[in-house]
């Protein structure tokens, strides 16, 4: 399907209202990728959407935003990152209880069924392969942001 034939998209339609509170927020993404070019392309392709994108260059930059700062409504994540890799963060966000339920969406370029299969186990939310249509990564945020307000 070529991307003109694709709906646009309301930018409006990610913005939720905090309990008690009436004005409209955003809905905030943690893009965790250390290819600085994937960041900026994603975090463009998001902003334009109305997203409130903050970045992480890495693992631990990742988990260091998280301890500060109020927690995303979801994160993507990369997962072959030097260090700390996608799947050690994934771990270790699961084993923390403020942050077990943020939803994780893993981006990579491991298409192989073992890596998809261990996604799986793992509980991830959401797995989109590298290279991927900036609308893939829109209907991905979404299915899964609503995936989890179905839950709650």
């Amino acid at each position: 399907m070529r991307i003109s034939d694709r709906p646009i998209p309301n930018p409006h339609s990610e913005i939720r209202i905090l309990a008690g509170d009436r004005e409209p927020m955003p809905c905030r993404v943690l893009v965790v990728e250390d290819e600085p070019e994937n960041r900026l392309f994603i975090g463009l392709m998001l902003r334009t959407e109305g997203y409130d994108v903050l970045e992480a260059e890495d693992g631990p930059s990742a988990l260091e935003f998280l301890e500060k700062e109020r927690a995303p409504d979801i994160i993507l994540l990369d997962v072959m990152m030097p260090g700390m890799n996608g799947w050690m963060v994934f771990e270790r966000l699961r084993r923390e209880e403020r942050w077990a339920k943020i939803p994780v969406i893993m981006l990579t370029a491991l298409a192989q069924s073992a890596d998809v299969e261990r996604a799986v186990k793992l509980g991830v939310d959401g797995y989109l392969t590298k290279p991927f249509e900036p609308f893939d990564l829109t209907d991905a945020i979404r299915d899964t942001l609503s995936r989890g307000a179905q839950a709650s």
